[in-house]
């Protein structure tokens, strides 16, 4: 695809200095507060673009993701635990043996689902408002659990799952349906192989798994489970959709693919070195790529599918967060332990 480049430095708004690597980087849909994970923390950014707090954790905080509803956020961290902070008083629980977790809203509360992992298989805890377990969930003997999603109007949670196989290279994979209303396991559906990460279409409507070994990504109907293999010719890392979920953009180890969702075609999009995060602007006409090697952020317009800028901006830029409003950029660097604020367009 045609690629335009300018370097520019980019309206750099604040840089703000943590101390600490940047491991991953969220904002709150519900407000102007931005949440960086640090080596064993999580600083609070406010809209003044200062750290208003640090919430200290006693594992890894690896991956950050928040509730819908803007009220939890929920830290992965390296060691298999779960970290559930109240937004409202920063009030740490810990959820022990988690390897994922997947917050689930009904009309009458939040439940967490959450996955661990056995000897003989995994195992899905459901978690009530209270913090009591209301149901537990098996039926995944021998298989591990890799990735939990849930659909928008959280009717179905989905699970992905690997074996070990003795007989063959690569380990195989499934994805397990389940029904919330009764937190029973309705269907399973065979996979190219093990999937690594789970994300489903705004509607609802498609699911995408990435398949590091095999270098391609599954795309999954959830109507009719059909599933179609979507090569990349790179090792996928994780996957992001347009809000109208026509397009679905791939971080590959040394690349970026762009997947058109009616066709199911995949082209690459020339971007700059090691790209390691994707975010996409709440309008969808922009989406944003860090290039940890090459020290810049790459702006694509998702019309042109091109890069139509990229901006310079230092060290080695991981992390990534768009506020929700979609005018600022969250560059968080991992090696400097900053986190850089840009003005973009919306």
């Amino acid at each position: 695809m045609r690629d335009v480049k300018p370097r520019t430095e980019g309206s750099a708004i604040a840089k703000i200095t943590l101390g600490d690597q940047v491991n991953d980087l969220v904002t709150n849909p519900s407000n102007s507060v931005a949440y960086a994970a640090l080596r064993d923390s999580i600083a609070v950014i406010s809209s003044l673009y200062e750290v208003s707090c640090v919430i200290p954790l006693d594992g890894h905080p690896r991956v950050l993701t928040i509730g819908a509803d803007g009220s939890r956020l929920y830290v992965t961290n390296h060691g298999g635990s779960v970290s559930v902070i109240d937004i409202s008083d920063h009030r740490v629980g810990v959820i022990p043996g988690a390897c994922c977790v997947q917050q689930v809203d009904t009309a009458d509360e939040a439940f967490i689902y959450a996955a661990g992992n056995a000897a003989d298989g995994g195992r899905i805890s459901v978690i009530g408002e209270g913090g009591d377990t209301v149901a537990a969930i098996d039926g995944f003997d021998g298989y591990a659990i890799t990735d939990l999603a849930a659909d928008s109007v959280g009717q179905r949670v989905y699970v992905g799952l690997s074996r070990r196989s003795a007989y063959y290279q690569y380990d195989t994979g499934l994805l397990g349906v389940i029904d919330t209303t009764t937190n029973a396991v309705v269907h399973t559906i065979d996979l190219v192989a093990s999937p690594d990460t789970i994300t489903i279409s705004p509607d609802g409507s498609m699911m995408y798994t990435t398949h590091y070994d095999h270098l391609c990504v599954s795309a999954t109907d959830l109507a009719s489970f059909r599933v179609t293999r979507i090569d990349l010719g790179d090792n996928p890392i994780g996957v992001r959709l347009t809000p109208d979920g026509l397009q679905a953009y791939v971080t590959n180890r040394s690349s970026l693919s762009v997947i058109d969702t009616v066709t199911n075609e995949a082209a690459p999009i020339v971007v700059g070195d090691l790209p390691r995060c994707v975010r996409i602007n709440p309008d969808g006409k922009y989406a944003y790529v860090s290039n940890f090697g090459d020290r810049s952020v790459s702006v694509i317009d998702t019309i042109a599918q091109c890069v139509t800028d990229t901006i310079d901006v230092g060290g080695h830029p991981e992390a990534l967060a768009v506020s929700p409003d979609g005018h600022r950029l969250y560059v968080g660097d991992y090696w400097s332990g900053t986190v850089t604020v840009f003005a973009v367009q919306p």
